[in-house]
């Protein structure tokens, strides 16, 4: 991550990964053309973009490195220079909370980063943001799936319950998306620039919840 100007731009590397069917490239996909992928892309995306708010720019290069294999063997390698981890699980599949899991516990156990190989271990001097993301958001209101989940007597992963697995993954920040409809996804990329310029109400939130102060939610 790179700094200028006293903070009032900084240039950031976000990786995105999510096992199949996580729809982390129609996400990325969607938010570089406002359009829904129709079709599996073969090869890596990156998209690059600049977020402006406040007078504070935040340069964002995202890289989606395909299919699940891929991540599994680029990613660590990758660790040292990223900056934020979009982790995506698919609302209307809950095993894909547990490849989401074991996507990141991949991710961490077999990082370079350090000598230890663990890339979010105390020795490292840099630890990426994560950020988890529940994707096709709009199946909870779709009755082709409602009916589906009901006749194999599965339910689809509530709001409260993706909050509940964004704070047991010790995740920054958590947040829905329909990539079909585009529906929450500039959205997430305009809190990715929250994260990193933080108002300082935010900054005293933050404080707030890591010492679990009782007017936190003030």
């Amino acid at each position: 991550m790179r700094m200028f100007g006293s903070q009032k731009e900084i240039t950031a590397n976000c990786l995105i990964v999510g096992g199949p069917g996580a729809g982390k490239t129609s996400l990325l996909y969607s938010y570089e053309t406002g359009k829904f992928l129709n079709t599996s892309l073969p090869s890596e995306l990156i998209v690059e973009r600049s977020i402006e708010k406040r007078g504070k720019t935040l340069n964002l290069r995202i890289l989606d490195t395909g299919p699940v294999y891929r991540i599994l063997d680029v990613a660590p390698k990758l660790m040292s220079a990223i900056d934020v981890i979009l982790l995506c699980f698919n609302v209307a599949d809950r095993g894909s909370m547990e490849t989401a899991i074991n996507v990141l516990s991949y991710i961490e156990l077999h990082s370079t980063d350090c000598e230890c190989c663990e890339s979010f271990c105390s020795t490292k001097s840099k630890v990426p943001k994560l950020v988890l993301v529940g994707t096709k958001a709009d199946l909870r209101s779709n009755q082709d799936t409602l009916f589906e989940m009901f006749d194999s007597k599965k339910t689809l992963v509530s709001r409260l319950e993706g909050q509940s697995f964004s704070e047991s993954v010790g995740a920054d920040l958590y947040h829905e998306v329909s990539a079909l409809y585009h529906d929450g996804v500039d959205e997430l990329f305009y809190e990715l620039h929250k994260l990193f310029f933080p108002s300082l109400m935010e900054r005293f939130h933050a404080f707030s919840r890591k010492i679990d102060m009782p007017f936190a939610a003030l």
